[in-house]
């Protein structure tokens, strides 16, 4: 347990330098471009990038510092597994992959730390070696290397610009960045690539905690905000962002509704702000955007980890029909979770107010369809109201389980909880001074800028009465709780690949391919080696004999 604790302090130390690097950064707008040139392939200089801003710092820093909480926690939690040394290097070797991804501008050297993202989440979510978690794993890294590979195509096209450092590039191919757009989708499980994200939960609550609020699911939408100044060009992304992002927040937050895991529901309410970053993204606030991504790490981690918490005092059940009057027996951890609920829906004066409600001012202000400003008001009311739900299930009601050993909080995870608390507290405000200077942008009517707490509220208690009516629908429960059946469209679609390419296998690889490359080939080698050994047979023969006439000879002369 000495690599968690060394590792963690490490860490932290990093991120406090990070983050007054940040500020220093953003004040006198300051970035720094290192680049190491390897070698020149034709005309084309391959070279390693280092770019830093303001962006890249910050997201350094929050990638660290809950990095730094999980080694923490970690440290409790996975006492006495027997892979833990397997664990540590799996999750060190994560947060290097994030932070090479952060700090590249090179569409090359990106590729590095996106593909660590993918492979190293694959072992992570296998951890346990079940087969839930083995087919979990594996709808997780199909759907990610569908991404990987739209990454390696398009640095082929944009090779053809001449290089590969996009942040120096004045204009792109479209398909190139479409490419490179569907990635960023995979990446970040924005729909159709949805499913693996809940699925994802069958790898350790650290793990989740980690790879649900900072890296995996936010990589890919830093890699917009990072390749936005050519996105920008082409007014067509934007309605695709538009729509798949309130698609995204809509079913998400209908499936939360009807779930019943722990862990999936905090999962989909990440989707569900995921699908809000994609929303105001596309209305070209990527400082928002960026602002909303950091804010939501912050609390979404430290929701996880309370969740880790019960889970690891109720012997690793999930199910929250088991859970209840949880407050009696986790006092701190109650109160840890409740804070970061009250963020997650908006709450005012906490984190999640400061970014929330500005994203959704600021699309109000913006040329927006009747349609999709009724789409965007459900969806937010959604995230009360499952909001609502799951602290109901886990607060309220009577406990369904009976365990063999004492429940309560559990001392050395409640520290690395506490410190994020505080950080999910203040990071709103203070980010909301350094990065806008608490200048104020908008101009509403007095009914427009309260409706976003009236729909809360009402959706609050529009909750609150199914809860005491006992509203059950069961026709929809499947429906709704296999998001919208995705699982199961994504599933037979890896499965029909999966025999495509076993066809294909056969085919042409150990057909075509291996008459052609191997058959023909050793044949012809053979032959080759035939003709080579009879002629030097012959050879050694001749030579054999004219040494004999010569000694012959020289033996008659003398």
């Amino acid at each position: 347990m000495i690599m968690f604790y060394l590792v963690a302090s490490l860490f932290l130390m990093l991120s406090l330098i990070m983050v007054f690097l940040s500020l220093f950064f953003m004040l006198y707008n300051y970035k720094l471009f290192l680049i190491w040139s390897l070698f020149n392939y034709c005309s084309v200089g391959v070279e390693m990038y280092i770019y830093l801003d303001w962006i890249s710092l910050l997201f350094i820093f929050t990638v660290l510092l809950i990095s730094s909480m999980i080694f923490f926690y970690c440290c409790e939690y996975m006492w006495g597994d027997m892979n833990i040394v397997r664990f540590f290097y799996l999750i060190y070797m994560f947060v290097i992959s994030m932070i090479l991804m952060v700090i590249s501008p090179s569409i090359l050297s990106i590729i590095l730390g996106w593909d660590g993202l993918g492979l190293i989440s694959y072992g992570l979510i296998i951890y346990y070696q079940s087969n839930f978690s083995y087919n979990s794993g594996l709808l997780t890294v199909l759907m990610n290397r569908l991404g990987d590979i739209m990454i390696i195509i398009s640095m082929s096209l944009i090779y053809i610009l001449g290089g590969w450092d996009f942040v120096n590039f004045k204009s792109c191919s479209l398909g190139g960045l479409m490419l490179v757009v569907i990635a960023a989708f995979t990446k970040s499980a924005q729909f159709p690539f949805s499913s693996w994200l809940p699925a994802a939960m069958a790898a350790p609550t650290p793990v989740s905690s980690l790879v649900h609020s900072s890296t995996l699911v936010t990589a890919g939408v830093y890699l917009l905000i990072r390749f936005m100044e050519l996105i920008y060009l082409y007014e067509s992304y934007y309605y695709m962002f538009l729509f798949l992002g309130m698609f995204t927040m809509l079913f998400s937050g209908f499936s939360a509704l009807y779930e019943f895991d722990l862990k999936k529901i905090i999962a989909l309410s990440t989707l569900s702000q995921l699908g809000l970053m994609m929303v105001i993204y596309s209305e070209k606030y990527y400082i928002l955007s960026f602002f909303h991504l950091v804010v939501h790490a912050m609390f979404k981690s430290m929701m996880f980890m309370c969740s880790g918490v019960i889970i690891h005092s109720m012997n690793e059940f999930q199910d929250i029909r088991l859970m209840g009057a949880l407050k009696e027996f986790f006092p701190l951890t109650m109160f840890i979770f409740m804070v970061s609920n009250f963020s997650l829906c908006g709450m005012p004066f906490f984190s999640g107010f400061y970014s929330k409600d500005l994203i959704l001012e600021k699309i109000f202000m913006n040329k927006f369809t009747l349609f999709m400003y009724l789409f965007l008001l459900i969806s937010t009311g959604l995230t009360v109201m499952y909001s609502i739900r799951l602290c109901y299930y886990l607060m309220y009601k009577n406990l369904n389980f009976l365990v063999y050993f004492k429940v309560g909080d559990l001392k050395l995870m409640n520290y690395p909880m506490f410190i994020l608390f505080i950080c999910s507290l203040k990071i709103g405000s203070l980010l909301n001074w350094f990065i806008f200077m608490n200048i104020e942008e908008i101009h509403l009517m007095n009914l427009e800028k309260i409706q976003i707490l009236l729909i809360c509220f009402m959706s609050g208690m529009l909750m609150m009465c199914l809860i005491k009516l006992d509203f059950k629908v069961n026709m929809f429960t499947f429906f709704f709780g296999k998001m919208w059946m995705l699982y199961y469209v994504n599933f037979y679609l890896n499965l029909f690949s999966l025999l495509c390419m076993n066809k294909f296998y056969y085919l042409v690889d150990k057909g075509l391919n291996k008459f052609m490359a191997e058959d023909l080939f050793d044949s012809m080698i053979f032959k080759f080696n035939m003709k080579i050994n009879f002629y030097y047979n012959n050879l050694l023969i001749m030579i054999m004999f004219f040494t004999v006439y010569l000694i012959f000879m020289l033996l008659l002369m003398f």
